[in-house]
C-alpha cells in the first residue's frame, strides 16, 4: 500500500542508526534510503539543473508561506538545503515508478511518538480526496489554519484529519503522498528556488492539492542540530 523513502545525508551515521531504529520499532519494512546528491557531490552543472536563482520567481514562490506583515527578503539557498530538495525530487521520481499507491517521505531525524504505528490504517481511514497527509512535524497543529475536520471511519476513531488552508505544511519531516498527486508536485518542483517546506507550500497552492494533517500527530523531529544552513 505504501513505500517509505528516507532523505539521508550519509556522513551523519548517528542519524542513520536513529532512523533505522525508528523504522524497525514501527514495523516499517518497505523502505529505501535516498543518499545521492550529498552536498559534497553537487557541482555547478547539477545545481543549475535543479535550482533557479531567479529573484522574481523566488518572490512569487515565497508569497504563500510568508506571514502577514512579514517583509520579503531574497535569500540564496545553501548547499545542504539544495541537496535536501534534490533528494525529495529523487524520492518523488521513485514514487512514480513504484507499485504502491502511497509513499511516505521522512527525513533522517524523524522521530515517531510511539511504537507500532499502523500507517496502513491511517491511509485506509483518510478522506477520499486526500492528496497529501502531514503526519507530524517540528511544530504544533497551530502552524496552519484549517478548513474542515474529518473523522476516521466507523471502525476507527483514533485519528482525525484536518484539511489545511494554504500554506499547508509543517516542515517536511514526515509526509504521506498519494501517487496520483506526485506528478503535479514534480511539475512545480523543478526548478526550485526555496527550501523544500516553503517550496512545497507554493506547489500545493498552485496545484490546489488537498493537504490534510493527522490529529494527533504521530511523529516529530529528533533532537539533532539542523544542518541545512551549514
Amino acid at each position: 500500500m505504501y513505500k517509505t523513502y528516507i532523505m539521508h545525508y550519509q556522513p551523519l551515521v548517528e542519524r542513520y542508526n536513529f532512523v533505522i531504529n525508528q523504522l524497525y520499532s514501527n514495523e516499517i519494512s518497505n523502505f529505501e534510503f535516498i543518499t545521492g546528491y550529498d552536498r559534497e557531490e553537487l557541482n555547478q552543472s547539477i545545481i543549475d539543473k535543479f535550482y533557479a536563482q531567479d529573484r522574481s520567481l523566488h518572490k512569487k514562490c515565497s508569497a504563500v508561506s510568508m506571514r502577514q506583515g512579514e517583509n520579503y527578503e531574497y535569500q540564496e539557498m545553501t548547499l545542504p538545503s539544495i541537496s535536501l530538495n534534490i533528494k525529495h525530487i529523487e524520492a518523488f521520481k521513485k514514487t512514480l515508478e513504484q507499485v504502491e499507491e502511497y509513499s511516505l517521505l521522512i527525513e533522517d531525524d524523524c522521530r515517531f511518538l510511539q511504537n507500532k504505528i499502523d500507517i496502513e490504517e491511517i491511509i485506509l481511514n483518510a478522506p477520499e480526496d486526500m492528496d497529501v497527509l502531514v503526519i507530524g512535524g517540528a511544530f504544533d497543529h497551530n502552524i496552519c489554519n484549517y478548513i474542515s475536520e474529518h473523522q476516521g471511519s466507523k471502525d476507527s476513531d483514533t485519528y482525525r484529519y484536518l484539511k489545511a488552508a494554504h500554506p499547508s505544511t509543517n516542515t517536511t519531516s514526515s509526509i504521506l503522498y498519494k501517487k496520483s498527486s506526485v506528478n503535479q508536485i514534480l511539475t512545480h518542483l523543478i526548478p526550485f528556488c526555496l527550501p523544500i517546506d516553503w517550496q512545497l507550500n507554493h506547489i500545493c497552492n498552485e496545484a490546489q492539492l488537498n493537504v490534510y494533517h493527522l490529529y494527533p500527530y504521530i511523529s516529530t523531529q529528533g533532537d539533532f542540530r539542523s544542518t541545512v544552513n551549514d
